[in-house]
């Protein structure tokens, strides 16, 4: 797999990795605003406020104008990747590569890679995350030379999920392509429950930091000794790495599943006692 560049513009490794904080946001939390997206609509979900601006990530939705076909675009970006959580949305990329992602769809797309999206469904919303949360873009009326690495897509088929490919033995685990093309900075993957509740996860710690998203069922999680808190779709949370981010998932529903970002992509978990003044 071919990697765009080794320098990132927020300049972390994979050695040197982003630390992220905690932060806790609600699906109904925050404030829809025009996305850099042009026909697009976005609210931020945290991540940014949480890492220093390295990452950032969105909830992004159809605006009432829609997107224009015709308009081009590259982000200055490290990267950029898109999740489909309603609808569809064909991304066309220069050198004639397109790619139509459904529902469940990802896309991985490097630096200066110049697309648009057209044939963008009335219910669209997808996460989009980015490295870093801010940046600027540059717009073309014709998608010009394909200058840029190949992105990397997949659909949400059930022959892409591995039993236990995690560190739980009892979740299905589908990987989104991110680890090559970002050198070991980032795995972002879904991890789904197989149709039966689990008691949870057990407590236990991290040396990588996460966000995730809650895209299915619910569950229970507390972390040290905060309150237990119910995620249900569309919430979404950051959890630093090291043994001050303990926690423990539990229980979870049949249904479970939760898009997650690891920082960085090779890590251990490692299990713990209840701290003090958590509940076992």
């Amino acid at each position: 797999m071919t990697t765009h560049t080794s320098a990132w513009k927020s300049g972390w490794t994979a050695g040197d990795p982003v630390q992220i904080g905690y932060v806790h946001v609600p699906a109904d939390a925050g404030t829809w605003e025009p996305s850099h997206h042009q026909g697009l609509e976005s609210r931020d979900l945290g991540l940014g406020a949480a890492c220093e601006g390295n990452l950032g990530v969105r909830h992004l939705r159809l605006a009432a104008d829609g997107p224009d076909p015709d308009r081009w675009v590259a982000h200055d970006v490290d990267f950029q990747f898109l999740y489909v959580l309603k609808g569809s949305v064909r991304v066309e990329g220069a050198g004639g590569r397109a790619m139509t992602l459904a529902e469940g769809g990802a896309g991985y797309q490097p630096r200066g890679y110049r697309h648009r999206f057209d044939e963008v469904s009335p219910d669209f919303e997808a996460v989009e995350i980015t490295g870093p949360a801010t940046f600027t873009s540059d717009t073309a009326t014709e998608a010009g030379p394909d200058s840029s690495a190949a992105p990397v897509y997949s659909d949400d088929s059930d022959e892409n999920y591995v039993m236990a490919n995690g560190p739980r033995p009892f979740f299905k685990y589908r990987d989104l392509g991110t680890r090559g093309p970002t050198e070991e900075r980032m795995h972002i993957h879904v991890v789904r429950a197989t149709g039966q509740p689990g008691e949870g996860t057990g407590w236990h710690y991290h040396t990588m930091a996460q966000w995730f998203m809650i895209l299915g069922g619910e569950s229970d999680i507390r972390v040290e000794d905060g309150p237990r808190i119910t995620l249900r779709v569309g919430d979404t949370m950051c959890i630093g790495s090291g043994t001050g981010q303990r926690h423990n998932v539990a229980p979870f529903s049949g249904d479970y599943a939760v898009l997650e970002v690891c920082v960085p992509a090779v890590y251990e978990t490692i299990a713990v006692e209840a701290p003090d003044g958590a509940a076992s």
